[in-house]
């Protein structure tokens, strides 16, 4: 099964989602791995912390043409970011956010 990479606040997380980046608590302990399943009482700790958003992987049920129109508003978001002329570092943070932005969409 094809699977994406999100960021979700924990209050949309369900028992099963997979940790796609280690939770880092505010002491700098590892709460979580990466490829821990989450279960209710792990749900339960992440919600009595202060995490505001957890990377997990998702089944991906989109078809080409959902992905295609997401990497097209994301383009068009950034573009709108960074419209006018501006240096040369300001077209490379762009290009940076452009690339990044559209693997998160893919």
């Amino acid at each position: 099964m094809k699977t994406r990479v999100v960021c979700l606040p924990p209050g949309q997380l369900q028992p099963g989602m997979i940790v796609a980046a280690p939770i880092v608590g505010s002491q700098g302990a590892v709460l979580f791995a990466a490829g821990c399943t989450l279960d209710e009482y792990g749900l339960e700790q992440l919600r009595r912390r202060t995490i505001e958003f957890v990377t997990v992987s998702v089944p991906d049920s989109r078809d080409e043409a959902t992905i295609a129109r997401e990497i097209a508003e994301v383009t068009a978001r950034v573009e709108t970011i960074f419209r006018g002329s501006g240096s040369a570092a300001r077209a490379a943070l762009r290009d940076t956010v452009l690339n990044y932005r559209r693997k998160q969409a893919e």
